[in-house]
């Protein structure tokens, strides 16, 4: 209980102060995390309770996102954000890899560090840019659609890590299953939209159009999970499947609502992101350069990638925003590197330098979106 009223109180209050002051609210959570949590004070501890309500905000800020996007501006952007996420996923998959194997990583701990890298943190981009108000700019059109298919792309990645290295992998199950994920998703957005319109035909009130919007989401979320893909897919499609569903002035009132819980309910993700470093391993042998080889990595190749996936001639700040949004890590690189280990793929220490190379990306690829933000949309 006590490190519920601890985030509560510190993660709100961080947030709602970086807003005030112009920064990003993702930067100020997470560093509550770094400050409060076991790196150095040990005042907030990651219970069970902590990470389910950082998974239940990231849900909710998902959901909020699909369902203040619209699907049509997803599909404007779909194919420019297909090759941001395409080219920024190439080069911190062969960076990573290249760059383990020098360092004396055997054959498959290089494998998951690679994969690990390649996946984008849409929660922390999609908070970034909404406090920006660049969602329904072409920017953050682009950075969601490319960071959703990261974060499919990058479980596809594991799913075919785990099967090579125990010798299971068949190429028609992996084809048929990326052909059941679409569907999948397909059918969440359908379904949800086709629910939302049958009930707001017959109840009209916004007190429970919230409470089924919450249900669906959530229950989309976990639906997914329990199939093996990130549970924020599921929220997302969910949202984007609802907002097609209702009017806008329906849509609008929704957006408010969501807009509360999410600022309750967010700060529990990105405070315990914070709180997962471990700073005593530094002192080992090498961890140092594998430390900042892998941040870099994480950090140029997405920017480049994303930067060339999404140039044309004539910008420059536009593009360069795009890529560096790609850059922070979260959720999905942390589940990859946990599953890593816990299968005996990767060292404790790798696990650790991982976790650190996304808390590091968490906090550098917002810092650096507010300067650009602001150069490029005043």
């Amino acid at each position: 209980m006590k490190e519920i009223v601890l985030i509560l109180l510190l993660g709100v209050g961080a947030g709602l102060l970086a807003k005030r002051v112009g920064q990003s609210a993702a930067v100020a959570q997470v560093l509550v995390g770094l400050i409060f949590g076991p790196p150095l004070l040990g005042w907030i501890k990651s219970t069970e309770n902590v990470q389910i309500l950082g998974e239940l905000g990231v849900l909710l800020l998902l959901g909020f996102v699909g369902l203040h996007l619209g699907m049509e501006k997803l599909i404007h952007a779909g194919w420019r954000g297909f090759r941001v996420a395409v080219l920024g996923m190439v080069l911190c998959f062969v960076g990573g890899y290249a760059f383990a194997i020098w360092w004396g990583s055997p054959g498959e701990e290089a494998l998951y560090i690679g994969v690990a890298l390649t996946a984008t943190s849409i929660g922390i981009s999609a908070q970034v840019l909404q406090q920006f108000d660049l969602i329904d700019k072409d920017v953050g059109q682009v950075v969601i659609a490319a960071a959703i298919i990261d974060d499919v792309i990058a479980l596809y990645l594991l799913a075919i890590a785990h099967g090579a290295l125990s010798d299971s992998l068949i190429l028609e199950e992996l084809v048929i299953s990326v052909f059941g994920a679409a569907l999948i998703f397909v059918m969440i957005f359908l379904v949800s939209r086709c629910l939302t319109q049958f009930l707001l035909n017959r109840l009209k009130s916004s007190y429970f159009l919230l409470l089924f919007s919450l249900v669906t989401i959530i229950s989309f979320g976990w639906l997914t999970q329990t199939l093996g893909y990130s549970l924020v897919v599921g929220s997302f499609f969910s949202g984007l499947g609802m907002g097609e569903g209702m009017e806008g002035r329906y849509r609008d009132s929704l957006v408010k609502q969501y807009d509360s819980l999410v600022l309750i309910l967010v700060p529990f993700f990105f405070v315990h992101v914070g709180s997962q470093a471990d700073w005593k391993v530094l002192a080992d042998e090498g961890m140092a350069i594998l430390v900042v080889g892998l941040i870099a990595i994480a950090l140029i190749g997405k920017t480049v990638g994303g930067y060339l996936g999404a140039w044309s001639r004539g910008e420059f700040y536009g593009p360069l925003l795009i890529g560096i949004s790609m850059a922070p890590r979260g959720e999905v690189a942390l589940v990859i590197a946990s599953i890593g280990f816990q299968q005996g793929h990767i060292s404790h220490h790798v696990l650790v330098a991982l976790m650190l190379m996304a808390i590091t990306a968490a906090l550098v690829g917002p810092a650096l979106i507010t300067p650009l933000a602001r150069l490029k949309y005043g």
